[in-house]
């Protein structure tokens, strides 16, 4: 019996052969789509999952709270926080301060700079970034000790062991290498190439040990398997302020599974957080697709139903059951899903490079991974089973249904059920609107904050990553270069200001009210360089010395501050006094998901770490070649580490860029999935009224006006489809864009455009079976009548 209902479902798929393909292509197209959304919500879902007792690891954040400003999240805490929740809270077992740095490495003939991070002994207690060479309980019990991944050890020391070989830090001393670990996960919050002690870090810096006031380190914990966190977070909850006079920060424990997905924006995060509100708009995306394509193949198969009519009925003559011809027809279906399912594992194995290309991912399917590739395995063939079960379901039950003695003189006793394949197509339509309009939305929104004035030039600014000792003699080498426009140095990057601080005082402020405000240390090319616009009073001279008690505000510090005349204003900042000599017109100094913030720029040279060269735009390679050549010149053993400030600022927002690039790849399979769904019913309904429009024929109606008889009510399903997509659109993106403080309005023409292109495709969809209809001999149609 099965190898019959084999040879039948394969009869038909031969005899039938287009639209046997439609079938396949529109189920394949649909499996490759949710395949590839899948491994990438399944990535984002893994991120921090893969550390032993992921469940009881901790990151301590921070909740600030400042008059009249809403409550400022920080992911970085004070230097002697984590010893201190480990000492006076006996839940908490390990803890660990982390801080990430780039720093330079040399040995023999080779030099790089790294990524890595200074960590306190329990780093390997709470972490399961496992050692291939060398003991963890050991491995930073010195100063000068250093724990390398498996790709430095085999970038610097190739086959060698590198165990206690030295390697030279920062061009100024050995650090001794006593271990190797594995390479950490892409997967992981944290990215880094090698660890050291955090002592090391805290050579010559006291306030890793002792202040309370300054918030610049990541702090983790692990706690016993019994700890009650919410209870544990109402005692740590003040520890700040327990130890900081006038702090008004509240901690808590942020479960490590959360960091990548959490919903809080925290400032000075890790880069690389994810978007969980991205992760769920795809998790949805996803099962509509694979119902679109099932109601594709719903739509195909009653829509050639009259093609086995006889069959059934003869199949019941001769004594089938009719739960015998369900399971046939749910065989046929599975068949084809699961000969799918092969189809789009081939296409996603091609199309997983260009995936992981806009998607920002590593993502592989794993097949030939021990364990890992039998459950993925299992997992798609359980997805194609179930897959066809639903998409054969209601052909099964609708062809099976037919009555013997109708179908064989001619006739089916009875049709599909009309208002329910409209339904399916009005759903599918609805759906692929709805994603045409967050297209269109998040395309136009990146386009409003990229071209946003943002107050500031960040056109041909090549920025310098880190700046080597000599830094003031490269400045002036460069000034003095042909393409060299201006130079200026800064502590922060100009479109990522983190430093802020709450002691900043001013006569008449209020002494009853903490307020937060940025801060940032610049020289005098600066401002020239990124063209920020002075409102009132001057820009810093050159001479350091005679402008180190000078500052300049933004205009939203001088709101808060409330002067009338600011210029010659006096502040006090870390006990000492500094005066106003300039008002900045605001500038964005974070992204566009922020409001700007109160700002104070110091001319101050302490922390200098970043350089800003203006160069001319009809020369920027050969200004480039220059720039390299003098740092090669005056920093021979510090990596040249530049790029271009646009690009930068594009960075900020890499997310959204890849997410609008997603939604353009998959609107557009939904639409083409869709309209496979439309093509269908124009071939049930062309089918259905094929005597009607040849009858229409005889009596001499046009051609154009039988097009339009068929082709009006696919145009009625879409503008359906277009009234319910409207509202469902536009309180979808609104909840996106409530994340930017500065965001487009959602006009008119956002779904007007929508509507248009679902219904452009749509008529050009089913335009071949309406003129096909309608360009048929009557004669032909008519004969056996």
């Amino acid at each position: 019996m099965l190898k019959n209902y084999l040879k039948i479902a394969v009869r038909n798929l031969t005899k039938q052969k287009f639209y046997s393909l439609v079938n396949i292509f529109g189920l394949t197209v649909g499996l490759t789509s949710v395949i590839l959304i899948m491994l990438y919500v399944a990535d984002e879902l893994s991120y921090d999952k893969f550390h032993k007792d992921d469940e009881l690891i901790y990151r301590v954040v921070e909740n600030q709270y400042y008059a009249g400003q809403p409550v400022f999240p920080v992911a970085v805490t004070p230097g002697p926080l984590a010893p201190a929740l480990k000492e006076n809270y006996p839940e908490i077992e390990y803890a660990s301060r982390v801080i990430f740095s780039y720093n330079r490495f040399e040995y023999y003939d080779q030099q790089f700079v790294e990524r890595g991070s200074y960590v306190d002994k329990d780093f390997f207690n709470i972490f399961s970034f496992d050692l291939v060479k060398g003991d963890p309980e050991k491995a930073l019990d010195q100063i000068n000790s250093l724990v390398i991944s498996e790709k430095l050890a085999n970038k610097y020391f190739g086959n060698d062991n590198p165990l206690g070989k030295a390697i030279q830090f920062n061009g100024k001393e050995d650090m001794l290498i006593t271990g190797v670990m594995k390479d950490v996960p892409h997967n992981s919050h944290m990215q880094f190439d090698y660890v050291m002690s955090i002592e090391k870090f805290g050579v010559g810096k006291p306030e890793l040990q002792t202040d309370w006031g300054r918030n610049f380190i990541y702090s983790y914990v692990k706690t016993g398997s019994g700890a009650n966190i919410a209870v544990l977070n109402d005692k740590i909850k003040n520890e700040i302020k327990k130890n900081s006079e006038g702090s008004v920060t509240d901690i808590y424990l942020q479960p490590l599974t959360d960091i990548h997905l959490g919903e809080v924006n925290f400032t000075a995060d890790i880069s690389g957080k994810g978007n969980k509100t991205y992760v769920q708009i795809f998790s949805i995306v996803a099962a509509f697709i694979l119902l679109i394509a099932c109601i594709n193949f719903m739509n195909l198969s009653t829509a050639r139903s009259a093609k086995r009519a006889k069959e059934v009925g003869l199949r019941k003559t001769v004594g089938a059951s009719r739960y015998q011809l369900v399971y046939q027809f749910l065989g046929e279906s599975v068949m084809i899903s699961l000969l799918s399912m092969m189809l789009a594992l081939l296409f996603v194995d091609m199309l997983l490079p260009s995936f992981n290309y806009l998607s920002g991912k590593s993502l592989d399917l794993g097949l030939l991974e021990a364990g890992h590739g039998l459950k993925m395995l299992i997992s798609m063939i359980g997805a194609a089973i179930f897959t066809g079960l639903l998409a054969g379901s209601y052909p099964a039950i609708f062809l099976s249904s037919f009555q013997p003695a109708s179908v064989l003189k001619g006739k089916s006793s009875k049709s599909a059920n009309p208002v329910f394949r409209k339904a399916l197509v009005i759903l599918q339509f609805t759906v692929s609107i709805v994603l045409i309009i967050g297209t269109i939305t998040v395309s136009t929104q990146l386009d409003y904050i990229q071209n946003k004035n943002l107050g500031i030039d960040k056109e041909q600014v090549v920025i310098l990553q880190s700046l080597g000792e000599n830094y003031e003699v490269f400045k002036n080498e460069l000034l003095s270069e042909e393409g060299i426009v201006s130079v200026g140095v800064s502590d922060q990057h100009p479109v990522y200001v983190q430093n802020s601080t709450s002691g900043i005082s001013w006569p008449g402020a209020n002494p009853d009210e903490t307020i937060l405000i940025h801060t940032q240390s610049v020289d005098a090319g600066y401002i020239p360089t990124m063209k920020i616009e002075i409102a009132e009073g001057r820009h810093f001279s050159e001479s350091i010395v005679s402008d180190s008690s000078a500052v300049i505000v933004n205009q939203k510090a001088l709101e808060t501050m409330g002067f009338q005349e600011p210029i010659g204003a006096h502040l006090t900042y870390n006990n000492k006094e500094y005066t106003i000599i300039g008002v900045a017109k605001d500038f964005h100094f974070k992204s566009a998901h922020q409001p700007i913030e109160p700002l104070v720029l110091f001319m101050e040279d302490e922390h200098f770490e970043k350089m800003l060269i203006k160069v001319d735009g009809g020369a920027v390679a050969q200004a480039m070649s220059k720039i390299q050549t003098q740092w090669e010149k005056l920093n021979p053993k510090n990596t040249f580490n530049a790029s271009f400030l646009d690009d930068d600022f594009n960075e900020l927002y890499a997310s959204e860029e890849r997410t609008a690039t997603l939604f353009k790849c998959f609107s557009a399979l939904a639409i083409i999935i869709s309209c496979l769904g439309l093509f269908g019913l124009a071939s049930y309904m062309a089918e259905q009224r094929t005597k009607e429009i040849s009858i229409r024929k005889v009596f001499g109606a046009p051609v154009g006006g039988l097009f339009y008889l068929v082709s009006k009510d696919f145009t009625l399903l879409v503008f359906i489809s277009f009234i319910i997509s409207v509202p469902i659109g536009w309180y979808l993106m609104n909840m996106w864009l409530d994340a930017f403080a500065y965001k487009i309005n959602m006009g008119v023409s956002v779904f007007f455009m929508a509507g248009a292109s679902a219904l452009i495709v749509a008529l050009i969809t089913v335009s071949y079976q309406s003129i096909k209809a309608a360009m048929s001999d009557p004669a032909k149609v008519l004969r056996n009548d």
